[in-house]
């Protein structure tokens, strides 16, 4: 099953702030690394604009402690964390090369997840992919699309949401030849496959192995979609349906032929 929720790897709290009931999260703005460590855990990504960003962590540094509460783990995490809140600034005991270092981090509002996204991939270089092709078995990379401009759809059968865009997506397909649309999931090949037969969906239907190509973009959610243009960069994305993805559409028929 495609995992709804991979970006909750970088909003590591809750605040004690609350509002209408609900807690407001604070985030440091980092992906963690899955393998366990013998020491804290691994930053293996700072987010564009995030706290962890702007206070200089790296992929590499290896989180000890927050206000020198040892962190044996990511609930370890969360747990030390839970009694800070927005607007908290908090000191980071981390190992760089070796090396015992703290600073300083300002705890901010988790923001919109599509900014977020949008912050992270747009204008940059398309992440690259392999997926396996669930009607001839062959591999899809995102060098067999170079010099052409695609969509990236992530979606699910049991996605309620997803079914409902898959007509229009389609249609839109295939009433624009030269921009190719690739439908991933990490379902198994079989049952992509006879829901694209069931749909009558003609554009090309991939398997994502482990989901790793939705986890590298980082959508949160899903149906997704990612405009590549023909220079291999992201041009747009949108999560879900309706006027989001009409809008997604109309950018990528303005793109240059």
């Amino acid at each position: 099953m495609i995992r709804l929720l991979v970006l909750l790897a970088f909003f590591l709290s809750f605040s004690p702030i609350s509002y209408a009931g609900q807690q407001i999260q604070p985030w440091l703005g980092v992906e963690i690394d899955p393998a366990p460590q013998t020491v804290g855990i691994r930053v293996k990504r700072t987010i564009t604009g995030a706290p962890a960003e702007k206070a200089g962590f790296k992929e590499g540094d290896i989180l000890r402690a927050i206000d020198k509460e040892p962190i044996k783990n990511r609930d370890g995490l969360l747990e030390t964390l839970r009694n800070r809140g927005v607007g908290t600034t908090v000191k980071v005991h981390f190992i760089r090369g070796g090396k015992d270092e703290v600073k300083d981090l300002k705890l901010e509002v988790v923001p919109d997840m599509l900014d977020l996204a949008k912050a992270n991939l747009v204008n940059k270089p398309a992440l690259p992919f392999e997926l396996q092709n669930v009607v001839t078995k062959k591999k899809l990379t995102n060098a067999d699309l170079k010099g052409k401009a695609y969509i990236l759809e992530f979606w699910a059968t049991w996605c309620p949401a997803c079914r409902a865009a898959a007509p229009r997506v389609n249609q839109w397909s295939k009433a624009h030849p030269d921009i190719p649309v690739i439908g991933i999931s990490d379902e198994p090949s079989d049952q992509i496959l006879a829901f694209a037969k069931r749909e009558k969906i003609d554009y090309p239907q991939t398997y994502d192995d482990q989901a790793k190509a939705q986890n590298a973009y980082g959508m949160g959610s899903i149906p997704a979609f990612i405009l590549v243009d023909k220079k291999g960069e992201v041009a747009d994305l949108t999560v879900g349906a309706g006027d989001y993805l009409e809008e997604l559409l109309k950018k990528a028929e303005s793109l240059p032929k």
